[in-house]
């Protein structure tokens, strides 16, 4: 533990001392020249881009994701077929077990506007689409989004189904049922105000996944077309690997660090005690 600690705060000082520093090429310059490199980001018309850009991650990620994973979870513990129901849960969880390097491949080539197989099927059955996908600036980041909700259901559904599984919740609705209530009014009015706890730890779980956001954006736009999916994360890597601003690649970093403590720490925070309440 100690030496975990030391690792991790350690790396965390130091990049925050870095990005005070005046290190802009290969060879280390730790002089302090205060906040000249986050001037420097915030001037950036990039940086605002990607504000805006992960703010859309963290919310139209997130919650169609719980929103989805609550009604296909109970779908799921509705069906009369056992065997049907494990299938479909293996099925809807394989995603999480791939690399999202491979995620961003597949979908690229599925986006692909004039091979790609969204666009190959429908002209298939007569329909000449001129969806553009991710090479559309105004709704790139959103197809982008929809690749993160795909990958990520899976894991939700069974964080989902693992609260509907209690023993206080499961006589619960057993009661319901025998005094007739409706499938959708046991839902809303039963499960969702008894599994509050699971969700929150399930929205933590899934900001934290969105605001480090990187390989997605990396795979198949890399933050194009021009800057109109770019993230913090790719913006770091680049300043940070391309363009050898080291100072400035620290202070992205610590940016996102920041957004992290003030967005996501917090909410982590109350959830766990919720669980555990």
């Amino acid at each position: 533990m100690l030496i975990f600690l030391i690792i991790l705060y350690g790396t965390l000082f130091w990049t925050i001392y870095v990005s005070f520093s005046d290190w802009k090429t290969i060879t280390p310059n730790y002089q302090l020249v205060g906040f000249k490199w986050y001037q420097f980001i915030v001037a950036q018309p990039r940086f605002w881009v990607d504000i805006q850009n992960n703010l859309k991650w963290l919310i139209l990620g997130v919650f169609p994701t719980v929103i989805l994973a609550i009604f296909l979870a109970y779908l799921l513990e509705l069906s009369p077929f056992p065997g049907v129901e494990s299938y479909v849960r293996t099925l809807i969880l394989y995603p999480v077990a791939m690399s999202f390097i491979v995620t961003g491949t597949i979908w690229s080539w599925m986006y692909e506007p004039n091979r790609g197989v969204f666009n190959t099927l429908l002209r298939e059955i007569g329909i000449n689409s001129q969806l553009r996908f991710t090479t559309d600036p105004d709704t790139a980041t959103y197809w982008l989004i929809l690749i993160f909700i795909w990958q990520y259901l899976g894991f939700a559904v069974i964080i989902t189904q693992s609260s509907f599984r209690t023993t206080e919740l499961v006589e619960m609705i057993e009661a319901a049922t025998v005094d007739g209530a409706g499938k959708l009014r046991i839902l809303f009015s039963i499960i969702l105000p008894n599994i509050r706890s699971g969700l929150l730890v399930l929205i933590s779980l899934l900001l934290i996944s969105t605001l480090k956001v990187f390989d997605i954006v990396y795979i198949v736009t890399f933050g194009g077309p021009g800057i109109q999916t770019d993230v913090l994360a790719l913006n770091m890597w680049i300043t940070t690997f391309q363009q050898r601003l080291f100072s400035a690649g620290a202070g992205l970093g610590v940016i996102i660090f920041l957004m992290a403590f003030i967005l996501i720490i917090p909410y982590t925070i109350y959830a766990l005690r919720k669980w555990f309440e």
